[in-house]
């Protein structure tokens, strides 16, 4: 039987189907068998899911089923399109837009002539993978062995998109592996995951080296409970002591390990070799942690702290562990050994330091009391240089009368005694007890207000007092500081404000400021004015301002003058505590404040600010 021969698009058999099959007939019977087989294949082809078209030998179609139809709708209808070439329908099928192929859609003609060649070099069978419309096809093209080829397109679009879908998360896969694996390895120390048979996954490169391991001898041993072992016969473990008193003896019974462990501990002399059944013993004690319940002191898998590595020299290392229900488990660790040791040094150093300030403090209080008596021992020794005038005053006025009485005794028991004569010793009498009563109470009044200002600086009593009284008695008792230069005081205060506190605190700080004045502020030996003036601030609050008219502080001191020990005249005898007494009693023991003014040539303003009524000291305000 043979196929349709012709060149147009048509062709001359265009309106009739040909034999899908070439069967030889030698009679009726066998031409009845050929058309029954010829029509069995084309509804088999016709209800084929897959778009079919055979071609003959001449290259022209012989067939086409109802999927060709509708994948190429373009092309002639299924009455048409017999005897039309593959080459006519290839090229109406890149004109009308049908093939996705860039080669078609950018240059047809050479697509159509690269297709045709290919068409011609056809033998057996080859499959194509080529875009139609919106979806994708595979072109399985296979020679028949009489001549023809027959094409089938099958729709690949959902494999291709399920194995693009594939590809896509094959690529997330490696990509989140990759960001897990960049993850794990910035971790500092080590992280690792194990399943829920502590078998290992997944670790970083850091995690064997951190526990004291390698990888090879974690791949060596793949689990925690080998790996354990593995730590507990290197000696990681044997400075454990399990303690059973801690344990109920019912716990001990129930727990095989933790019995069996006890009694190697306990046989174990000291200096004995740790057995091996007594590690395999340890390992299985450290593996119960793992359970749901803990171990039977309390220890469970899923926590935070530190282990130490490598024995009682070994690192310390901190961990984190965590269990993750469906994988296992997730453990970070770190080592911080480094830092424990920085932190160990860092107590000890805070340790010594503050040992160090518990004795500078003691130290400094000590020098603070040696600096008080020592002002105390200046007043007493002003003191004394002033009572030596007026007691010697008296002491010759007194000598002088006792000598003139005795004279005149003598004169009255010889009877020549005349009237002048007892009115010259009247006089004389008159004139010697009035020195004396000038003299003796200068000197009264000197010791009266040594004796008030000493008691104050050597206590800490608290009670009221007038202010304006209070320092004139200062100025009297530290007068041979400021008179003996040939200084000046002038105290201006309105009489009548009392305060409520401690005289003592506040005769240090008035002494110590006239004292700082005379020492400091006149380096050329000159005479100088000083001037304390008070005046209320407020209702409760009184400031009082102690002047100099020196040669003021240096801007790059004035921020220091206050600390202790700062001083400009250490080589000469000053201590530098002299200010900082000053600040601590103002702004600690009297409850206010001061404040300093001074510049170059200009003298030099201590400003203080002090509540009519001190604060409680702690050990007032303690409760009995």
């Amino acid at each position: 039987m043979g196929y349709p021969q012709g060149g147009g698009p048509a062709g001359a058999g265009a309106a009739r189907e040909w034999p899908l099959v070439d069967v030889p007939v030698v009679d009726d019977v066998g031409a009845g068998v050929a058309e029954r087989i010829d029509r069995q294949l084309r509804e088999t082809l016709r209800g084929y899911s897959d778009a079919i078209a055979v071609f003959g030998p001449d290259d022209r179609v012989i067939f086409t089923n109802a999927r060709y139809h509708e994948l190429f709708p373009h092309s002639p209808p299924p009455g048409e399109i017999l005897g039309w070439s593959y080459e006519d329908l290839l090229r109406r099928s890149v004109a009308t837009g049908q093939v996705g192929v860039a080669l078609a859609l950018n240059d047809p003609e050479a697509y159509v002539a690269q297709r045709m060649a290919e068409r011609a070099r056809l033998r057996g069978r080859t499959l194509r993978e080529l875009p139609i419309g919106d979806r994708w096809y595979r072109a399985a093209e296979e020679s028949i062995a009489d001549g023809g080829i027959v094409i089938a397109y099958s729709d690949i679009t959902d494999r291709r998109a399920a194995e693009d879908a594939l590809k896509a998360a094959k690529a997330m896969t490696e990509r989140t592996n990759a960001i897990l694996r960049s993850a794990m390895e910035a971790i500092p120390g080590g992280f690792m995951v194990m399943d829920e048979q502590f078998n290992f996954l997944i670790w970083s490169s850091g995690w064997p080296e951190i526990g004291g391991a390698s990888e090879e001898i974690v791949r060596a041993h793949p689990n925690m409970r080998s790996l354990a072992l593995w730590q507990a016969r290197r000696g990681d473990y044997d400075h454990i002591r399990i303690d059973p008193v801690k344990f109920a003896p019912e716990v001990i019974e129930a727990t095989p390990c933790l019995k069996r462990l006890i009694e190697l501990q306990a046989a174990r002399g000291p200096g004995d070799p740790i057995s091996e059944e007594e590690r395999v013993a340890m390992v299985e004690w450290v593996m119960l942690r793992y359970r749901p319940e803990g171990r039977p002191d309390g220890e469970r898998a899923e926590s935070s702290g530190t282990v130490r590595v490598g024995g009682r020299g070994g690192r310390v290392i901190e961990f984190r562990r965590n269990r993750v229900p469906g994988l296992g488990w997730v453990s970070i660790y770190n080592d911080v050994t480094e830092q424990r040791r920085q932190a160990e040094a860092t107590a000890r150093a805070r340790a010594e330091a503050e040992e160090a300030l518990a004795e500078l403090r003691a130290t400094q209080e000590s020098l603070v009391e040696a600096e008080r008596l020592a002002s105390l021992g200046g007043l007493v020794a002003g003191v004394a240089h002033e009572l030596n005038t007026p007691v010697g005053i008296g002491y010759t006025a007194a000598s002088f009368l006792s000598d003139r009485l005795r004279d005149f005794r003598a004169q009255v028991e010889s009877g020549q005694v005349r009237r002048s004569d007892l009115t010259e010793f009247l006089d004389l009498v008159e004139e010697t007890a009035n020195l004396l009563t000038v003299n003796t109470g200068r000197a009264s009044r000197l010791v009266q207000s040594f004796k008030n200002v000493a008691v104050d600086q050597t206590s800490d009593e608290r009670r009221r007092f007038e202010l304006r009284g209070y320092l004139e008695e200062i100025a009297l008792s530290v007068g041979p500081q400021w008179k003996r230069p040939g200084h000046a005081l002038e105290i201006d205060c309105p009489a009548g404000i009392e305060m409520d506190g401690y005289p003592g605190a506040l005769s240090q700080v008035v002494a110590n400021l006239i004292v700082n004045a005379t020492v400091h502020a006149y380096p050329d030996g000159r005479a100088g004015r000083l001037s304390l003036s008070v005046a209320r601030a407020g209702p409760d609050r009184v400031e009082l301002v102690f002047a100099d008219d020196g040669d003021g502080i240096a801007p790059e001191h004035l921020p220091r003058i206050f600390d202790p020990f700062f001083t400009t005249r250490r080589g000469t005898g000053s201590t530098g505590l002299g200010l900082n007494i000053v600040y601590n009693l103002v702004t600690g023991t009297l409850g206010g404040r001061v404040e300093v003014r001074s510049a170059p040539g200009a003298g030099t303003r201590f400003v203080l600010r002090l509540p009519l009524t001190a604060p409680q000291a702690a050990a007032e305000a303690a409760p009995a």
